[in-house]
């Protein structure tokens, strides 16, 4: 976009993406334009979306329950595993996933009201927080909202409890769903009608059968078993993921709302789960909507044991030492192996691996201690809830994950990115400003786009890798292989190896002479 200028069509290599809407690309444009391109302004967008997301969990959840709440939640949302690491991405769904979530909310809220023209106010501000969502990244953002909505009040509709809640005007009335849809319609419509318009239904058609094809067949190679994602959530969302079982049950100090709520957080994980573990394209942050039940349930039983409405079981200790422990022992071998690998090396039979870990990257020594902190910090944290010191058991165990990861993020993880991407970095960077073509062979990567800042494209010709391989090329061609496939791409006569390194491959085609054609 900054490239051509074109702020409207989403491009990859300059040609027409129809995996994803604009909205996030947008944000990016906006931080690139203020800081350059660069990693830093292409993760600011999600950094600044973390710091939007913990501030609406504590106000839901001081509106919800209490200022106390509020603030348990916002520390276990920052203190488990992948919320933390999900903000320092470069990915959609921190964005996706926050208008998603005050969708649902202001549909919790709408519910909690009886019939009023606020109500229904309520219900066209979730459908255009939900719009927002179908912008940044798809149609599923109103298929997970949408559902929820119906399964939350069907539930009712059948909960003899709720009749109070019923009369409240818990059932939903035509009119608010036509303007909650509506408003969702017309926000997308911004984009989508007006790609349309302006381009035909090309874009709309290949972006709906992408989406189709994510759920009818494994993509990029992403298929997983179906009980994938439970997996994830439980060690991914640790500690949150452990004290979430306790929370769910009801206490006697619940209100209506606050049991209305709880109800609102179980069907949105449940919804959210059988979508993506139906789809057959499992990846890591597709049950990341999950974070928010997820957290939410550990900090519903973080504050009742602390309010002395839940006692401290020796299944939840021994589940979170167990867990804590494999956790803080996996971020300290991580290095401890990396820093001895002439230890390792022998017993690595596969050829990538073995090439990627031969790279020459410094270690002070000492990052292991991150490790060793994280084990000392849970054994503490056991300690404090046996002697029923909640709040400083809590307080302990979600500070001192939080520290862990963003000392793991800060000495170990640029380490490990080093042994897999940094050969393929630096080539790209040393080809900066040099009128060339650089394309990778055998495997998909956008890394070469970004880091070369690959100027517009002028010879279509160079889409095909054929055409570089063998056609009368117009300039020097750079390519790069995965060093298990090098012998593949040694056939082709006219490419000139460069080097091979950490389990990489570099060629160069230089322009064929005239003569020879």
């Amino acid at each position: 976009m900054l490239l051509t200028g074109d702020y409207f069509r989403v491009q990859i290599n300059f040609q027409p993406f129809w995996e994803k809407p604009p909205l996030f690309f947008w944000l990016q444009v906006v931080s690139m334009r203020a800081f350059g391109v660069n990693e830093f302004a292409a993760r600011l967008p999600n950094a600044m979306c973390g710091i939007i997301t913990l501030n609406v969990l504590y106000a839901i959840g001081r509106k919800v329950h209490s200022e106390k709440f509020g603030r348990l939640w916002t520390l276990i949302y920052l203190g488990s595993f992948l919320p933390h690491f999900y903000f320092k991405s470069g990915i959609i769904d921190p964005v996706f996933n926050l208008f998603i979530f005050c969708g649902i909310y202001f549909l919790f809220s709408a519910l909690q009201l009886t019939r009023s023209r606020t109500r229904f106010w309520k219900f066209v501000i979730a459908g255009i927080f939900i719009g927002f969502g179908i912008l940044t990244k798809g149609p599923v953002a109103y298929l997970v909202a949408t559902l929820s909505l119906f399964i939350y009040t069907a539930l009712r509709s059948f909960d003899l409890s709720a009749i109070g809640a019923m009369r409240r005007g818990e059932r939903i009335r035509v009119l608010e769903f036509l303007g909650y849809t509506v408003a969702a319609g017309l926000i997308s419509l911004l984009w989508f009608g007006a790609e349309t318009a302006k381009n035909g239904v090309w874009f709309l058609k290949e972006f709906l059968l992408y989406q189709i094809g994510l759920f009818s067949q494994p993509v990029a190679g992403h298929g997983q078993p179906w009980f994938y994602h439970i997996v994830v959530l439980f060690f991914g969302v640790f500690p949150a993921s452990i004290l979430a079982f306790r929370g769910i049950r009801q206490v006697e100090s619940d209100t209506q709302s606050q049991q209305d709520f709880k109800l609102w957080m179980l069907v949105f994980f449940a919804v959210v789960l059988t979508i993506f573990s139906i789809s057959t394209t499992k990846i890591v942050h597709y049950s990341s909507l999950c974070y928010f039940s997820i957290t939410y349930f550990a900090a519903r039983f973080a504050l009742q044991l602390i309010d002395g409405q839940s006692k401290w079981t020796w299944p939840v200790a021994t589940v979170i030492g167990i867990v804590g422990a494999v956790m803080a022992l996996l971020i300290a071998a991580l290095p401890l192996a990396l820093t001895n690998k002439e230890l390792i090396l022998p017993y690595v039979k596969d050829q990538l691996t073995l090439e990627v870990l031969k790279a020459n990257v410094s270690w002070s020594g000492y990052e292991f201690l991150t490790g060793v902190f994280y084990l000392a910090a849970i054994v503490a944290v056991l300690i404090l809830f046996s002697q029923q010191r909640f709040t400083a058991g809590v307080i302990t165990l979600f500070i001192s994950t939080a520290i862990c990861l963003q000392l793991f993020m800060l000495t170990v993880a640029p380490r490990v990115a080093a042994y897999t991407q940094g050969a393929n970095v630096r080539f790209y960077k040393s080809l900066q400003g040099e009128h060339c073509y650089v394309e990778v062979l055998g495997f998909k990567s956008y890394a070469h786009l970004f880091y070369l800042q690959k100027p517009p494209v002028t010879n279509l010709k160079s889409y095909d890798e054929r055409w570089l391989l063998e056609g009368k090329i117009d300039k020097p061609a750079y390519f790069v292989g995965k060093i298990i496939h090098a012998d593949e791409w040694r056939k082709y006569p006219q490419l000139r190896e460069l080097k091979s390194e950490n389990g990489f491959v570099y060629f160069k085609r230089d322009v064929p002479d005239s003569s020879t054609h």
